[in-house]
């Protein structure tokens, strides 16, 4: 039995358990595995935010939330049916939030809260273009062995910040179909599966709004345009994440906090092979020639018309060209100077990148990846370093080759006087690469 399927089989066995156990945050009751994932806080803005929630059986959800910690001043949202077609999920809107403010939660199924004191909470963005400082972390590459241990997502947590984003291969499995697919989203988000993701689940998720992009192993193969399963991607995605809003053709998203907007890339749904001749026709974010309603064309309309202080542009893979030139930006050549040249030519400042994929931790002032990037390392994987071509990094590398390297990014934005710093920690919240970025 291959690795991969051994892992699965666990992982299977473990989900079966847990949805007969009881945890800390649920209420020990008849109904207390009603609930049996969630919740989960994404597309929050100033105003608004979404969590998802899955049940046992075909329910009745509804969220109760509000600002008091133990939901004495709590409303309710209008309530939705889960049921088989969609494996039991859904996620609910919060409107009419107050700015930079903290909401806790409870979610009742058929009427019954399924969680207790303390309530899982998060805190809604400032009004988009307020100055403020804040800092946000980045988790990329989680590997999927139930066993595998580390305490990255503990020192994440303890970082407060304003919210998270999950990179690609989160988790890092083989999503071969809609069952497993469904299957690894269920994994990450149960506290059973193992220790590390216990602390992901309590420390992040239930703490903290995320947001979430997909890269090659929680995409499918091949990890572009020619995977049958394109749809199959979005609707799991769209079941078990709470998006902000989606374009039809991928996952590519944007939202702003403060005086910084976020691109967040797709590099799979529309990737050309990475074999094919470069030049003109060969793209990673628009091969299947979608024009205005493609990647391309909405991440150079939402650079120009940005008018943040900070653009990030997070690219699951790496922007460096002179890392994984082969599977990454440096094999879409054509592509990556014509963004860069469109990004000069219209006086488009402060743009910047965060990646993943490398499974190693580096910093580039601009001098190989033409913008300021940051590479981070996966929080709780094996090994160290996922190629033979890590690339030049200005500023340094984290990791070596055969050992453990597990860590985070903290993004820190500075408002007075305006500046980013890049910080590559490792599994135990120290700081191994810095740098800051200057407008």
């Amino acid at each position: 039995m291959s690795k991969q399927k051994t892992i699965y089989v666990i992982l299977t066995v473990i989900l079966a358990v847990s949805c007969f156990s009881t945890s800390s945050w649920r209420h020990a009751t008849a109904a207390d595995t009603a609930l049996t994932h969630g919740p989960v806080f994404g597309a929050v803005t100033a105003t608004a935010a979404r969590v998802f929630a899955r049940t046992r059986d075909a329910a009745e959800v509804k969220v109760r939330y509000g600002q008091a910690a133990d939901l004495s001043d709590a409303v309710e949202t209008a309530a939705q049916q889960t049921g088989a077609e969609h494996d039991f999920t859904t996620i609910i809107s919060l409107d009419h939030l107050n700015p930079n403010t903290t909401y806790y939660v409870d979610i009742l199924v058929d009427a019954v809260p399924q969680l207790a004191a303390p309530y899982p909470h998060f805190k809604s963005f400032p009004a988009p273009g307020t100055e403020t400082s804040f800092k946000f972390v980045y988790l990329t590459d989680s590997n999927a062995d139930p066993f595998m241990d580390a305490k990255t997502f503990i020192y994440a947590g303890r970082e407060k910040p304003a919210f998270v984003i999950l990179g690609g291969d989160f988790p890092h499995g083989k999503s071969l179909n809609l069952e497993r697919k469904r299957f690894y989203y269920k994994a990450i988000y149960d506290p059973a599966t193992s220790p590390s993701i216990r602390d992901f689940v309590n420390l992040i998720l239930r703490q903290y709004p995320v947001a979430h992009m997909w890269d090659n192993h929680d995409f499918g193969m091949p990890s572009n345009k020619n995977y049958p399963l394109r749809a199959t991607n979005l609707q799991v995605l769209q079941e078990y994440f709470p998006t902000y809003p989606l374009s039809q053709y991928g996952d590519w998203q944007k939202f702003s906090y403060a005086q910084a907007d976020f691109f967040l890339l797709d590099s799979r749904s529309q990737r050309d092979p990475n074999q094919s001749a470069d030049g003109p026709h060969k793209s990673m974010l628009d091969g299947d020639e979608l024009g205005e309603a493609g990647q391309l064309a909405w991440l150079k309309k939402g650079l120009l018309e940005s008018t943040a202080r900070w653009k990030f542009i997070l690219t699951p893979v790496p922007f460096n060209p002179t890392a994984k030139p082969k599977t990454s930006w440096g094999a879409f050549q054509y592509e990556r100077n014509t963004l860069i040249q469109f990004i000069h030519e219209n006086g488009i400042t402060g743009v910047v990148s965060v990646t993943g994929d490398l499974h190693m931790g580096g910093i580039d002032d601009g001098a190989h990846s033409t913008i300021p990037e940051m590479v981070v390392p996966g929080p709780n994987g094996p090994g160290c370093i996922s190629t033979g071509e890590p690339g030049l990094w200005s500023e340094g590398t984290y990791g070596i080759e055969g050992q453990r390297c597990n860590g985070y990014g903290v993004i820190i934005v500075k408002a007075d006087p305006p500046r980013l710093k890049f910080r590559v920690k490792n599994s135990q919240g120290d700081i191994k690469l810095r740098f800051t970025v200057k407008p």
